[in-house]
């Protein structure tokens, strides 16, 4: 930039030298020929009137020889030119000319003189076709036909020049105009587009009359009655188009009169044609008329304006009030001139003033759109920042929510969708031994490693500090496997030449039906094989080779495997007979079925015992495929083929995969069979070591806890299915246990899962029975009790334990536990499926309540919970199905000191197919859980400001209130979705107030922020609502800076009843008011109150006193129509 700086600086220099040399030459000359643009020449002639006929004699002097031509100009005249008395030229007396016409028009003549002229008496008689009337002033000048052409283009050279750049503006407008009718949503937007629609067609209407005045238009039409008429209907309509324009930019009932001026011109115009061919009076003669017309336009023009601008507030108005008053002034201007010339020509006035309208106009409209344009880059720009992770450039925890919205949103993408989660491992130890800036590398090196494993970096979040996430798709499912390996290897070629290693830790999983209810359910499956990645790695760490067996004795066979993955370099060169061993030691300790096959003998061998339950030839075979055929189910062989086919072409090391083999009796069995391929340096395969896991039955007990697993309470309920007549369950969880294996680590957490089933266990008595349920959940079960109130005491035991714990382990974590406790003896022949969903339900409500505390199932929150389940699924197909059943209500808000409508409050309203009219208060809220608040409250803000729109051309200065959730600020672009709703209803920022509860507001995030200076750099006012039931006071209001106020029904009920809740209410508003805001009182219900209230100085005031919330139609008829 700086050399650029320079080279300007030397460029001006130069011109600059350039003009002074230039010049100093000039001074310098002394001998020049002027070359002159004008090559005629002007005589004086002798003017003499006989009745109505004004004769110019002159004798042409004796040196006037050769080809010449006469040129002069007339204006509705007819005229006779003739030379010693005989004519050579007359205009005006045409007989083939149709009668009517009176007028020959306004033109240039050309007259050729014979040669030999000189000294002949040449006389030029101007015939009036009106009485006395003789047009413009008369010259005579003489030249060469070439010469007289050029006086007139000299003559007329700069209107010439005018109208052509009122031609080019108009032309550009019109282009302007069809290009933005290309857009996507064109007929929300056609009043602002019909501006530059109505300035392309009266600059073309003003181009052609100004063209006509100059003369120009006689080259391309050379009929002077022609251009009488051009003259005359471009001037009679040029009027219309502006009229259309000023109702355009206009916004007040007064606006009106603009469309009843434009049927005035085209009436006049209607008029005159008609007489003029009636042959009654000329067209001509009329103009008076259309210059009264014109004069009222103009005041009529200038009053309105000042209203609009200064009155109502129009912001057009005020961006157009100046090039209005410019054009105004100069056809004022050129009128008043016309007639001082007693009708003889016109002037430059109105041609100018107009070019100076039109350029300023579409400078208005050129500066609005680029304006619009630049702060949707804008907002499109913070937006990305806010969605973006500036150490490395991903996605970061905002966005991923977002889309965790949008899937829940979108329950048939969400079937499609599986998450990756990454976490960085060590990265902790690498900021501890190499600084923080070797930490902030390690992530971007991670980061960059990810991007060039998975190929859509757009889906790619980091969620955490040293955690990343990857959403995939079902094109991607089958590809995940391979990515990681990609990612690992990629990972090892990046730390090479690093000082500290590179690692990451891994967990995906895919949707499955009937299993996962949202995003979040893929994610806890994620997370558990993440954490479980994780141990392994912590284990092999402490794991060295000399200690292998050992280790194996000692562990399961999933980790045995874990060690042989991780150490695939040492086990590169294993003789198979030792990997067979190592399987034969770990076998009778586990009830998986370890397995390895040898690639380079084609050999397979498995664990003895699965001989015991599967329809296996022998446990060690060669022809591996060949005989897999006698005992994996018939459906499921070709796909185990194509898998091992698919293993061996590849460099795949992974292999996952749940198929079928068959029992002893011929049955087939669900079966999950996971392997890893070691390979050489050359990624030949060598063996693959792996596990069989069944999956068609689950553990009867829980290894970490001692308990018996949910598998045995399924068992013991199910068969035979139990008439319970006492007795009840308890289901307790641990409070934030996911924080607690985040913060200390998932030994931690099994460590905190031993010790709460140690404190549970001391609790229990012979007769109830404990079941650990998934994750941190516990079930007991007592069938032996009558009391519904044993449940609680025994979960005060439970949690006294869980304290006295807390204490000896000197408070090194705090947790605590919640209950939900189902009585039995109400329940028969209850079913498993419903145990658990009614348990769930009441440990939920207690977690809901506020934790450390114990649910009692009832029957109503129950009927509660299944109402909102059945709502929600309401809420999400009216959505879906074009928001059916949707609508929105309005309830008026009245000024205080005129008690005429203001404006009204748009309120959301859904009417149910089950449930009917739904309160706001119970469906809202489900909304902003969904996040349906966003395209819902989309959908709204489209209603209202269309209703907004339709009523403001009966009541200008109507405006509307829109409700927005913290939701749509903190999750959405709803700043965009305000300015392009605005845009396509045509409103501008002062025909709306948008309203917020302060308890949103002072959620202080960053978008709300943002969110807050986008409003007032819009101009939007902002209203405070519900003021009074959340944090009020007077610090909150500087942060927030609202231009509104409104004091909440609960608030004023309680001053309207309480002399001392008036008398704070008072000095309350008086301080509002000292702060210059303006305040609404709402939940205003009669006279009385009122009455009461408007003692209070409000600004509004809104209530059952005007009117109850209705839809627009029964609005407009109590409040719009009575206007």
């Amino acid at each position: 930039m700086k050399i650029q700086k320079r080279l300007w600086i030397a460029l001006v220099t130069f011109g600059l030298f350039a003009i002074v040399f230039s010049t100093w030459i000039y001074n310098q000359s002394t001998s020049r020929e002027k070359l002159s643009f004008d090559g005629t020449v002007t005589f004086e002639a002798t003017q003499e009137v006989e009745g109505e006929v004004k004769t110019e004699n002159m004798v042409l002097p004796e040196k006037f020889n050769g080809q010449r031509s006469l040129l002069f100009k007339t204006t509705h005249t007819a005229v006779e030119v003739l030379l010693d008395g005989e004519e050579i030229y007359q205009y005006g007396r045409d007989e083939n000319a149709p009668k009517f016409l009176k007028s020959p028009g306004s033109c240039w003549h050309i007259v050729d003189l014979p040669e030999n002229s000189a000294g002949k008496k040449l006389e030029v008689r101007i015939l009036p076709v009106y009485s006395k009337y003789y047009g413009n002033e008369f010259s005579l000048s003489f030249g060469t036909r070439g010469d007289c052409i050029l006086r007139i283009l000299k003559d007329s050279f700069g209107i010439l020049l005018i109208s052509c750049g009122i031609l080019f503006s108009g032309t550009v407008s019109l282009i302007l105009y069809f290009s933005s009718m290309r857009k996507k949503n064109r007929a929300k937007s056609v009043g602002k587009n019909e501006i530059l629609l109505n300035l392309g067609i009266f600059s073309l209407l003003i181009a052609i009359w100004s063209l006509q005045q100059c003369g120009f238009m006689q080259l391309l039409i050379p009929d002077g009655r022609t251009l009488y008429f051009v003259d005359l209907f471009s001037f009679l309509l040029f009027p219309v188009p502006f009229t259309f324009l000023l109702y355009d930019i206009c916004k007040s009932k007064y606006r009106k009169g603009a469309l009843y001026l434009a049927i005035l011109f085209l009436l006049n115009m209607a008029v005159q044609v008609i007489l003029q061919c009636a042959g009654i009076i000329d067209i001509f003669l009329m103009l008076p008329m259309t210059h009264i017309l014109m004069l009222v336009t103009v005041v009529y023009t200038l009053m309105l304006i000042h209203y609009e601008a200064e009155k109502i507030e129009n912001e057009a108005a005020r961006e157009f009030k100046y090039p209005l008053y410019i054009i105004m002034v100069s056809g004022a201007a050129e009128l008043a001139l016309y007639y001082i010339r007693n009708f003889e020509t016109t002037s430059i006035f109105l041609p100018l003033g107009t070019m100076g309208f039109i350029v300023s106009l579409i400078w208005i409209q050129v500066y609005r759109y680029y304006d619009q344009y630049v702060q949707k880059q804008k907002i499109a720009y913070l937006q990305k920042m806010a969605n973006m992770d500036m150490l490395t450039e991903a996605m970061n925890r905002n966005a991923y929510e977002n889309m965790i919205k949008y899937l829940d949103e979108q329950e048939i993408e969400l079937r499609t969708t599986g998450v990756v989660l990454l976490d960085v491992d060590n990265l902790k130890e690498i900021n501890d031994n190499f600084g923080h800036e070797k930490g902030d590398e390690a992530l971007k090196l991670c980061y960059q490693c990810i991007r060039r494993a998975f190929k859509n970096e757009k889906n790619c979040f980091r969620i955490g500090g040293d955690e990343f996430a990857y959403v995939y798709h079902s094109e991607e499912k089958e590809q995940i496997p391979g990515c990681i390996n990609v990612l690992e290897r990629t990972l090892k070629e990046t730390s090479r030449d690093l000082s500290y290693p590179l690692s990451i830790s891994t967990g995906y999983a895919y949707y499955i039906p009937d299993t996962d209810i949202d995003f979040k359910d893929i994610v806890r499956r994620s997370d558990t094989m993440l954490y479980r990645q994780k141990r392994r790695k912590k284990v092999a760490k402490t794991t060295g080779t000399e200690n292998t067996f050992s280790y194996m004795e000692k562990h399961p066979a999933e980790d045995i495997i874990d060690e042989v993955i991780l150490h695939e370099k040492k086990y590169q060169d294993m003789p198979l007979d030792e990997l067979c061993s190592m399987i034969d030691l770990i076998s009778p300790t586990t009830d998986n079925y370890p397995y390895v096959i040898d690639f380079r003998t084609d050999y397979y061998y498995i664990a003895p015992q699965a001989l015991e339950r599967f329809c296996i030839p022998k446990n060690a075979f060669h022809k591996v495929m060949e005989y897999h055929r006698d005992f994996v189910y018939g459906p499921d062989y070709a796909k185990l083929k194509a898998e091992f086919d698919d293993l061996l072409s590849t460099e795949r090391c992974t292999h996952n995969m749940e198929y079928r083999w068959m029992d002893l009796k011929k049955r087939p069995v669900w079966i999950k069979c996971k392997g890893h391929l070691i390979r050489d340096v050359k990624m030949k395969p060598l063996y693959m070591i792996g596990c069989i896991n069944e999956i068609g039955g689950k553990q009867k007990a829980d290894n970490v806890s001692g308990f018996l697993s949910e598998t045995g309470f399924r068992e013991y309920i199910s068969n035979p299915v139990p008439t319970w007549k006492k007795g009840y369950l308890l289901r307790v969880g641990i409070d934030h246990f996911k924080e607690i294996n985040e913060k200390f680590s998932m030994e931690y957490g099994d460590f905190i899962l031993r010790e709460t089933a140690a404190c549970i266990s001391s609790c229990m008595s012979e007769k109830q029975r404990v079941y650990k349920l998934m994750a941190d959940e516990f079930l007991i079960l007592d069938v032996s009790s009558d009391d519904t109130k044993e449940a609680g005491k025994l979960f005060i035991k439970i949690r006294e334990s869980i304290d006295q714990f807390v204490e000896e382990n000197d408070f090194e974590v705090m947790y605590t536990i919640s209950g939900g406790s189902l009585a039995l003896h109400s329940s028969e022949n209850i079913e498993y499926s419903k145990v658990m969903k009614l348990t769930d339900f009441s440990l939920n409500e207690a977690k809901k309540r506020g934790r450390n505390r114990c649910y009692i199932f009832d029957e109503k929150d129950y009927s509660r919970f299944i109402r909102k389940g059945e709502i929600t699924q309401e809420l999400r197909e009216a959505t879906r199905n074009g928001f059916q059943g949707f609508v929105a209500f309005y309830q008026p808000v009245i000024e205080a000191k005129s008690g005429r409508l203001s404006g009204a409050e748009s309120l959301m309203r859904f009417s149910s197919s089950k449930f009917g009219m739904v309160s706001p208060v119970e469906f809202i809220p489900i909304l902003e859980e969904t996040g349906l608040i966003i395209p819902v409250g989309r959908w709204m803000m489209k209603e209202a400001m269309e209703k907004c729109s339709q009523i403001r051309k009966v009541i200008p200065g109507f405006k509307v209130n829109i409700n927005i959730s913290q939701v749509q600020v903190s999750k959405s672009d709803v700043i965009i979705d305000i300015a392009d709703e605005m845009e396509k209803a045509g409103l501008s920022p002062e025909e709306m107030n948008i309203e917020l509860t302060e308890s949103d507001l002072l959620e202080g995030d960053i978008n709300t922020q943002h969110f807050l200076k986008e409003l007032k750099r819009m101009g939007i006012k902002l209203a405070l609502d519900d003021f009074g039931t959340g944090y009020s006071n007077f610090h909150y209001l500087s942060e927030l800076d609202p231009e509104i106020i409104k004091i909440d029904r609960s608030f004023t009920s309680s001053a309207v009843a309480d002399e001392k809740e008036y008398y704070l209410l008072k000095q309350f508003c008086r301080m509002i008011h000292n702060l210059g805001l303006k305040i609404c009182i709402e939940g205003v219900e009669n006279q009385e109150e009122w009455a009461k209230i408007q003692k209070l100085e409000p600004d509004f005031g809104q209530g059952f006193f005007w009117g109850r919330p209705c839809g627009y139609d029964e609005f407009v008829r109590q409040f719009i129509e009575k206007k």
